[in-house]
């Protein structure tokens, strides 16, 4: 009730006027104070979840709509999902609760302050039983890196400040792991896998070849951000390279003309061109200019 009358003013003054967003970080501490360290209630695409406060605006309520759509019908019961760039647990909760009563979730999160804050979402919502948090980025090499992180913002990443954020930013080094080498590592393999990644999602893919080939029917989101894959050392060519080694189709989901061209999320899904079915959107085209 408090959030709710707190949004209506708010709303009639203006969520961004001076006023409002002065007051927001003692409003935010007054709800976490009386949740007693319980999280506020917060629905993320229609689920009720807990949430810290100082979250809310970064965990909005149709955050990734369509995508969560989709994933929900596919996730089964007892699935095993990994996130990969978990940053504060927006698709952490959710796996956790479209795989219910007894899946796994890991959470891959480099980022200090951000796995701390992803750790309480967890506690919260009394999943640690459930979900591993993996204080590590994930690359195609294991050993570590410097990391451009501002506070728990989502655009903090390897390799290169993004732009965006660079006048903020805190360098930080971080150990790197790749998919194979935790799979080998955990014994834990995926049948979900979410990466999201800031840049580096060519590289993480890399390094999680021998995985892709043992699970074909793994159900794979990608959120490809070409813009800065030079920051990552990756080039167009490199990505079209390794989706033909990997042997997958690419299916865009947020309507990209050029799923490897466009930022957004996109669909690897074991190639049909093997069983002489059409490609869905990677071309034989595209293929043969790599």
């Amino acid at each position: 009730m408090i959030q709710e009358l707190a949004n209506r003013f708010a709303t009639r003054l203006g969520h961004g006027s001076r006023l409002i967003r002065a007051a927001r970080p003692a409003y935010e501490n007054t709800l976490n104070a009386l949740s007693l360290g319980r999280g506020v209630p917060w629905s993320i695409n229609g689920v009720p979840f807990r949430v810290d406060a100082r979250f809310r605006s970064a965990m909005s309520k149709d955050y990734d709509s369509n995508i969560a759509e989709f994933l929900k019908g596919k996730v089964a019961p007892g699935a095993t999902c990994f996130d990969v760039g978990a940053n504060l647990g927006v698709y952490v909760l959710q796996f956790a609760k479209w795989s219910e009563p007894n899946g796994t979730v890991v959470a891959f999160e480099p980022n200090p302050a951000t796995a701390a804050a992803l750790r309480r979402h967890i506690d919260m919502n009394q999943l640690t039983h459930r979900v591993r948090v993996v204080d590590q980025a994930v690359s195609d090499l294991a050993g570590s890196a410097e990391f451009f992180a501002a506070g728990c913002d989502g655009m903090s990443r390897l390799g290169a400040p993004n732009r965006l954020i660079a006048d903020r930013v805190q360098k930080l080094s971080v150990p790197i792991t790749t998919i194979d080498e935790f799979v080998n590592q955990s014994g834990l393999a995926p049948d979900v896998m979410l990466i999201d990644v800031e840049g580096f999602e060519i590289r993480v893919l890399r390094g999680a070849r021998h995985v892709l080939a043992r699970c074909p029917e793994m159900l794979l989101i990608v959120e490809m951000h070409p813009n800065v894959w030079e920051s990552a050392g990756t080039t167009a060519e490199q990505a079209i390279s390794i989706i033909r080694e990997l042997n997958l189709d690419i299916v865009a989901l947020s309507g990209q003309r050029d799923p490897l061209g466009e930022h957004g999320p996109v669909l690897l899904t074991a190639s049909t061109r093997t069983t002489g079915r059409r490609s869905r959107r990677v071309t034989d085209t595209m293929l043969a200019g790599a």
